[in-house]
């Protein structure tokens, strides 16, 4: 498996890909602006063990970890997976015009209730 293919499945949440990203010594993008490669890093202070995952593309920083870097890494690749779901069953479909709310200006095209939802969030029934 290539490393791309190793990111995109936890980026997906797949515990054992963050895992194997994390022995790899690769950080995953930023979950904030998608940064990659040299804007994301770990930092540390140098007067203790703490370290921590920082992006410098928007300044986000990750949870402190004790210990090694390697301790923050793992928590800055540590990702839930997104809800995903059909349009159909989603809070912000609207199905008179088989659009998502989020799509009324037509940004992002028709959906219809078979299209898969970004912003899914389940209908309360």
């Amino acid at each position: 498996m290539t490393d791309k293919e190793l990111i995109r499945r936890a980026l997906m949440g797949d515990q054992e890909a963050q895992q194997e990203c994390t022995e790899k010594g690769i950080a995953l993008p930023c979950p904030f602006c998608g940064g990659t490669g040299d804007n994301v890093a770990l930092h540390n202070n140098p007067n203790s063990t703490q370290f921590w995952g920082y992006c410098w593309g928007c300044h986000t920083e990750g949870p402190i970890a004790h210990g090694s870097a390697k301790n923050a890494l793992s928590i800055w690749n540590t990702r839930p997976a997104p809800p995903v779901g059909r349009c159909k069953d989603c809070l912000w479909y609207l199905p008179k015009s088989k659009r998502c709310k989020y799509s009324l200006g037509g940004l992002w095209g028709e959906v219809n209730e078979l299209s898969f939802c970004s912003y899914f969030e389940p209908r309360e029934e």
